[in-house]
Parts: C-alpha cells; structure tokens; sequence
C-alpha cells in the first residue's frame, strides 16, 4: 500500500524494497517512513490509568517461581506512638524469603511470626516519621532495622527493633546485620551459652549467618570447625579463622570432626537438612548443645531419634522472626549488644552483593542456588518509578437507550444480560426476525422481569431507510441513544473458488453495510460507546472464511476511522466463545479448533469482562480502536497455521500460552489426539527444556535432552522450581515428582506423558516420588551402595 507518493519515486521505493529480499507479506509506504504490521500481545484487564506511586512493596504474583514477584504500589503506614516510619535504601535478603517466594513455606508457619507471610524482614535506611512517644530517633537518622514487609520503599516498624548505624557503616552494609548477627548471637550466646575454649561447628559457614557466627565464636574465645560447600569457600573460611574446614556435602565430615576434637564438639550450629542433621546430633560431646537455624524440617515435621540425648544434650529451635514478636525485650537487647560489638570493633561488617530494583528475580535466584558468600543486598525501586494503577469502571448511563444489533442471537443475548447487569435499563435488541425463538423470548421476558424495558425490534440493519426512521426516535419518544454494540452477521462459508456474488453480499451486508448506516446515523450525537463485533479469524485466517474476514476487517478500519475523527470506537475481534453461538452447537469443531489450532474456548460472560476492561481504557489511541479477545495457544496454532510464519507474528509466535507466566496449560492428551506422537513430544520436550532454561539461567541450547539435570547444575531446590513450573505448563492426573533432578528431559517428556494420560497414577507417582527421596537422601546415608539399590528396587518392583 502506498500513501500519497509520488509515481516516479514510489517505482523507487519499491524497487528497494524488492531487491531488500525482506519476508515481510505487508507494507505501507507513506512519504517519509516504511511501515509493517506487527502484532503484539497487550492484555486489557491492564489497559488502566496510573499515577506515581507514594510506596511501593514486593509482592508474589500469579505464575511460578521468581517471575512472579513484582514491585507494586502500596499505601504509606502511619507510625504509631512507639513506631518509627523509614524510608528503605537496602533490603537484606534471607533464606527464609526465598523459600516464601517459591511457596514452600506454608503462611501458617509464618504468620505468628514478626514479618508474618511477607517478603522480607530486615532494612536499612533513614528515618522519615516517628510517633509520638519515641524519644530516640528523629527524621532524617541513619537506622537499620527490622521489619514486617521490608521489600518496601517505606517501612514502619517498632522503634525497639531500630538501631543508629555506625557513621563508618553504607546503607547496604548495614542492611546485613540484623538478621545475621542477632541470629548467631542468640543461638551461641543465649541458647548454647558458649565459653571459651569450646569446640563449634558451624554449618553453612559461608552463608550470612555462618560467616556472623565465626565472628562471635572467635570473639567468645571458643574454636570454630566450619563447613562449606564448595572449595572455594572452605579456603575463604580458613583464611577468616575457622581452624578446620570440612565439606558439608559429604558425609565425611562427621568422622572429619570426630577426628579433630576426639570427644566431638560443645556446640552445633545446623542449618542442614534431612539426615545430614540428624547426624550432626551425633558429634556433639556429652552436655552438647545443638541450635538449629534451618526451616524445612519443621516444615516437613521431621522425626529424630531420642537416643543421643540421653548424654545430657540440649536442642535449641532459633526462630528470629518468633522471637522479635514474643520477647520483644530480649530482642532490644540483642540489638544493643550487637551493636555494642561493632562500635568496639569486635565484629565486623559482612561481605554482599548488592542488587536494583529491576534484578531483584535474580538476587532470589542466586541464594537458591546459593551462590553467593555473606550476604545479598536489594535496593528498593524509587516510588515513583512504580506505577498506582487502578480500573476506571466501564459505566453504562441508565436512563440512555442502549441498541444491540443481532441482539437475538446467543452472544447478543449474553451481551444483553450484561448491559443489564452494567446497569441498563433501556435496551434495543434489533433483528431481521426479532424475538422468534423460544431462547430468544425467554430471554427478554427474563430482562423485564429484572426491571429492564427491552425493545425488540424486527429490522434488517442493512436497510438504511428503515434504521433512520428508527433512529429519528431516539430523544423524543425513545430514550437518548447511549451506545450500540453491532452484533450482527451471517456465515455462509465456502472456499474462495466457490464464492460467488451473491454469496459475498449476505456476508457483507449485515456487517459492513449495518455498521457504514450505524456510522453514518451516530456522527452527529454524542455516544458512549460505539462496539462492532469483530473475529479474531481476522488476526490469523479462517479457510473458508475469506468474505466473513473481508467483513471484519473493513469493521476494524472503519474503527480507526472513527477514532482519527474523534468519535468513539471499538472493534472486538472475538475468538471462540464456546457456551453460546456457532461454537457451543458444533462441539466436534470446537474440539478441533482447541486441539490443532491452539484456539482456547472462553465463556461468554467472561470475554465480556474483559470487554468491558477495553472499554473502561481512554479512547483516543487509534492503535487501540481494534482488541483483539482471544485465548490461543501460539505454539500450537504455529504448526498448523501457516500465516503465523510471517514475521508479523513473530512476538506472538516466539510465545507460548502454555508458559508459566500466563497461567494456561497445555492439555496433554489433547495434545496427543491433535497431532502424531512425535509432534507431541517434541512440542513437551520443548517446552520442559524452556523452563529449564529460565531456572537454570542457561541458553536452551546448553540443556541436553538426555543428561540427568542433577549434572547441568539443578540442585533439590531448583528442582522444586522445575516442578511448579511444569505443573503451571501441563495438564496432569497427579503432581510432579519435586526431584526432577534425576531425570532428563526426555524422561521427564515420558513422566509427563503418564501423569496426563493416567498410564502413571497419582498412587504410582506418589510411591516414584518415594524413591526419589529415597535417593536423595542416600548421598549421605550409613547404608553403602548396595543397600540403597536394593530398597530402591524394592520400591520401584511396586510400579511394574
């Protein structure tokens, strides 16, 4: 298409454009700039006016692993007597917010805590309010604290658990004390009431609190034996004053200890889980203390065995979280002998690394996947750089007359229900045979009855003399005309070669004919709304379909049309609404469309909704005057849609709906009946590979389809990442096993198969999940080889 060019130089231009050897199928060339068409997904429901935020805070969303965590708008909290209100500049991070971001800490753990089920529990910053009765700090004072919901720009909190930072200290490095230097000093200190001399083992020694509780052991006098995973950090714990340094993914350091200390050690600090810690009982001399830091085996309700403690040991749960919330006066005491310690120089800051707003996904990542020493840092994003956004409802005007052309049909009567329930009451339904149908008379009779007055007008809306007369009416025996929705069509499909003249016209009349009389009657009065019911066959083809596209599509221009002269419009084009209309009558080919073509049913109630959101949007953008509302699996739809290879489609194309993310599922068995098996499993084979990808943070190409994932870097943790999001990408009988590690892909490609076609029970996964578990604590199990593979055969002869 070329706009307003010259002959001489549009031979110019397309001869450049020719000899390019561009893909592209469509251009406009207007005087100045070439133009394609790109398509771009832009969900409505977040179509919405925003301001700058005052706050903001860090929320999980909807979808799977630390994708879904994002900044949003909050409210400001009014401090209360004893309450400080901080402006945040540094946010520590903890394990315990990873394992909340993941939601693998149940909130009935959390919620008696201080933070409660919130990310995040200890800040740095300045003071911007205090309340009345606070005497110690004032607005504009360096302070690091704990606090309820600390991933925030602004916190308020109790002043007790405030401390001044150390004019030396930054924000960031001050973000790294409280939670580790109050943990290890209330776990060596209060519960194990360390003395000089004393053997401790400290597990996770490089870790935040690991690292603090070097530092108060060697202050107390006492003997550090630390453990690390990786060689790396044993030698950064030996050259920071751990005497001995042992590897914690090995069994081999309990004997390593024993070794060492002869009799075993005073104190454990533990932060492993499972039967790594139940071992670490063992090493503890006679009148032993053991103080546990870790989580997850409480959360799992973990047994251990009675038999060690008959040696006078002692066990110690550390929760900080409990602690600032029930013994509020220990924990200013804690603080203050904390700090204490730093402004003497006996304790020192720990190392961190700190992370923006914008990767705040990958600071959550790097401690799962712990790689990191010390501590991680996050900067809060500006409030102004988060947006308050808020829904301005569409408003239907009662007293205006609201005009539904193929109103009798089953999506115009849906569409009727809902103007009534937006607040209409005065509606016209227009029809070239009116209310005839029972379904039709029914539903009239129902809007009455709600105190709806329902016009039911039998006229062809092609028929433009009769539509005047009509519309002459409106403002003087009828209501004022508030808005019209054009509903109408006839389908009458046929392969191209077979469309004749006649043909053609009964398509185009009801809609390009009906919505050229709607437009031309209605540029004089001041509407609402103007809506044409578009398709989304216009979007990506229809065979067979090609005069009811033309149709739309000339729907759609005269939209933009209307917009560039001021006036409102709207074209929705449609995708298949499968409870009423064509679809909900021909099940076998909605079946087909949801198999093969990736087209997704919605109800009609629920496209409406979000129509409704589209029209609540501000009306002036022409890019906006055509929505498309239309659920479609791309990756499907691009194997049998072949207008989906143009790069037009590439943003769409390149997506999957079946992607975490968006929340939809791909139907494997559909799957399966859709298209050969080999499709199928490369299509489920793509898909676990891209969620591998964004967990492990590797190019697609670095995961191997038949390499264990255990020997690409997945650990247990990121296994249960993997496994969430897969159940958000497939349909399945039963849950995943959350120790996908031991498989590779193609196995998982096999596991997912039987999970979604019933081959594998939930019983039998259940019992392969056994296994699992069983293997993953083998690594550091008493019983040799042989023992394992023999109970793992015994559990896996129950799946045959």
């Amino acid at each position: 298409m070329a706009d307003g060019i010259e002959p001489e130089r549009l031979s110019d231009r397309l001869r450049d454009l020719i000899l390019s050897g561009t893909d592209e199928t469509e251009v406009l060339l207007e005087r100045t700039q070439t133009r394609v068409v790109r398509f771009e997904t832009a969900p409505v429901h977040e179509r919405r006016h925003a301001r700058p935020a005052e706050a903001a805070r860090l929320r999980r969303g909807d979808g799977t692993g630390f994708d879904r965590l994002n900044w949003e708008a909050a409210a400001r909290q009014q401090p209360g007597p004893g309450d400080v209100e901080i402006k945040v500049e540094a946010i520590g991070l903890n394990f315990r917010d990873v394992m909340f971001g993941l939601g693998l800490l149940p909130e009935e753990i959390l919620e008696h805590g201080f933070a409660g089920p919130t990310l995040g529990l200890e800040c740095a910053g300045r003071v911007e309010r205090v309340g009345a009765a606070v005497k110690l700090f004032k607005p504009g004072d360096r302070v690091m604290a704990f606090a309820k919901s600390a991933f925030a720009t602004h916190v308020t909190t109790p002043a007790a658990v405030v401390a001044p930072i150390p004019r030396d200290l930054a924000m960031e490095t001050a973000a790294t004390i409280p939670v580790a230097f109050l943990t290890a000093y209330h776990g060596l200190m209060i519960c194990a009431r360390l003395k000089p001399g004393e053997w401790v083992l400290i597990h996770g020694g490089a870790g935040g609190v690991g690292l603090a509780a070097i530092q108060i052991a060697r202050w107390r006098g006492a003997r550090v034996i630390a453990t690390a995973g990786s060689p790396e950090r044993r030698t950064l714990l030996a050259s920071l004053g751990a005497e001995h340094v042992f590897d914690s993914r090995s069994g081999a350091f309990i004997e390593d200890v024993r070794s060492v200390t002869g009799e075993g050690v005073a104190v454990v600090l533990n932060s492993l889980a499972g039967e790594a810690m139940e071992r670490s009982i063992g090493v503890l001399r006679p009148f032993g203390r053991f103080v546990e830091l870790g989580k997850r085996d409480y959360v799992a309700n973990t047994h251990i065995g009675l038999r060690p403690f008959r040696r006078n040991l002692s066990y110690f749960g550390v929760d900080l979280d409990q602690l600032l919330i029930d013994e509020p006066a220990t924990s200013k005491l804690l603080m203050r002998s904390v700090m204490r310690l730093f402004a003497s120089g006996d304790l020192a800051p720990l190392p961190y690394r700190a992370f923006d707003a914008a990767e705040t996904g990958e600071a959550f990542r790097q401690m799962q996947a712990s790689g990191h020493v010390g501590k991680l840092v996050v900067r809060p994003p500006r409030p102004a750089d988060v947006c308050v956004r808020h829904r301005r409802a569409f408003q239907v005007a009662p007293d205006k007359m609201h005009v539904i052309t193929g109103g009798f049909g089953g999506f115009g009567l849906e569409t009727a229900k809902w103007l009534a329930a937006k607040g209409a009451r005065n509606l016209m339904l227009i029809g070239r045979s009116g209310a005839a149908s029972s379904e039709a008379s029914e539903a009239v009779a129902s809007l009455t009855a709600q105190g709806v007055r329902v016009r039911a007008e039998a006229l062809d809306i092609a028929d433009l003399p009769a539509l005047t007369r009509l519309f002459a009416r409106f403002g003087r025996d009828l209501p004022a005309l508030g808005g019209i929705i054009h509903a109408a069509m006839v389908l009458d499909d046929s392969l191209v070669q077979n469309i004749t003249g006649e043909r053609m016209e009964r398509v185009l009349r009801p809609k390009v004919a009906g919505a050229d009389n709607l437009d031309q009657l209605t540029r004089g009065l001041k509407l609402d709304y103007f809506v044409m019911y578009s398709s989304a066959t216009t979007l990506i083809g229809n065979p067979g379909q090609a005069a009811y596209v033309a149709a739309n599509g000339y729907m759609e221009g005269l939209a933009r049309r209307r917009r560039r002269a001021g006036l409102p419009a709207l074209a929705i084009a449609w995708g298949a609404i499968e409870d009423v209309g064509v679809l909900a009558r021909a099940e076998g080919t909605r079946d087909a469309l949801l198999a093969r073509a990736g087209i997704k049913g919605m109800l009609a109630q629920d496209a409406l909704r979000l129509m409704g959101d589209a029209l609540a949007a501000p009306a002036g953008d022409i890019d906006d005057a055509v929505v498309a509302i239309a659920p479609i699996k791309w990756g499907a739809a691009r194997r049998h849609l072949k207008v989906l290879e143009s790069s037009a489609y590439a943003k769409l194309s390149g997506q999957d709906e079946a992607a975490a993310e968006t929340g939809d599922k791909i139907d494997v068995a559909a799957l399966l009946a859709g298209s050969s098996p080999d499709e199928a499993r490369k299509t489920i084979s793509d898909l676990i590979v891209d969620e591998i990808a964004r967990v492990l943070r590797l190019p697609r190409e670095d995961v191997g389809r038949a390499t264990p994932l255990a020997e690409i870097g997945l650990d247990s943790l990121m296994a249960v990442e993997l496994a969430l999001g897969l159940e958000q990408r497939f349909t399945l009988n039963a849950p995943l096993s959350t120790s996908a590690s031991s498989f590779s892909v193609n196995e998982l490609v096999d596991h997912i198969i039987g999970l979604a076609t019933g081959a594998l029970s939930e019983d039998q996964a259940l019992k392969q999940a056994m296994v699992d578990r069983h293997l993953a604590g083998a690594t550091v199990a008493e019983i040799d080889e042989e023992q394992v593979m023999e109970k793992v055969r015994t559990m896996k002869g129950v799946l045959h």
